[in-house]
């Protein structure tokens, strides 16, 4: 979030910056640097403005594109599951590994916005914003992910998990509160759940555990059933949005003939 608003202040004083310098163009003219190029788009706008128009949405496709295609944890965690098997924690390997199973507690936590006891928790804060119109925004300021060591179990053994860098991946909040200015929102781990995960399987004094993969910069959490969802329906969306990128192609190829 705090990126996103980065770029979005960065995109903003660019164009801030560019009316401010058209504007004193329009004042100072052949003294102000640039004088040909601006005078040649001010004589010929009509034309300039039809190039924009054709090339304006392919530019803000590319934009959305690549912040699509941005890599981040949580989608290199979503491709490795895609691709790995699921492992039976008795016979893990040494490396990359997927595991399925039932999560057990070792040392309980307090969640922060409703104090249950649960293994680990992903918390946010954000600001509320109301404008004239009474619709409301909401801005992150802050988030946190917070998990002990805990088990995962399934009809063959149980291992441990380191759960430093560890990110909840399609997990739904738990818990919401609010007051006038603030929302409050977790999401837990908790004992029981049944959960699939992605991480490295190590051994320390001849004992396996599963910690953060340092090489893919993945340990990744999430539900079972969310997970299965996914993968049915994410070759539809890659299909879809396939299918949107060639028609405006399509689109505009014909725009410019």
């Amino acid at each position: 979030m705090r990126n996103n608003r980065k770029i979005l202040f960065f995109i903003i004083g660019i164009v801030a910056f560019c009316c401010l310098y058209f504007v004193l163009w329009l004042i100072f003219k052949e003294k102000m640097p640039f004088h040909e190029y601006l005078s040649d788009f001010y004589t010929n706008y009509d034309s300039y403005a039809e190039r924009i128009f054709v090339f304006l949405p392919l530019g803000i496709f590319a934009i959305v594109a690549l912040l699509i295609l941005k890599p981040t944890s949580a989608k290199r965690f979503l491709k490795l599951q895609a691709s790995l098997p699921t492992s039976k924690i008795q016979s893990i390997a040494k490396g990359l590994v997927e595991v399925e199973g039932i999560l057990v507690m070792n040392t309980a936590l307090s969640s922060p916005v409703m104090n249950e006891t649960c293994i680990g928790y992903y918390y946010t804060i954000e600001d509320i914003d109301r404008d004239s119109e009474g619709d409301v925004s909401y801005t992150t300021i802050h988030r946190e992910t917070k998990c002990n060591p805990f088990l995962i179990k399934d009809n063959t053994g149980t291992i441990e998990v380191e759960p430093d860098g560890i990110e909840l991946v399609l997990l739904g909040e738990t818990n919401i509160s609010s007051n006038n200015s603030k929302r409050y929102k977790e999401t837990l781990l908790k004992d029981g759940q049944k959960m699939l995960l992605v991480g490295y399987a190590d051994a320390r004094n001849g004992v396996p555990f599963i910690r953060r993969d340092n090489h893919h910069k993945v340990l990744g959490i999430t539900s079972s059933s969310g997970i299965d969802v996914w993968n049915k329906y994410q070759p539809l969306l890659r299909s879809f949005l396939f299918i949107c990128s060639i028609i405006l192609l399509i689109i505009t190829y014909i725009l410019i003939q």
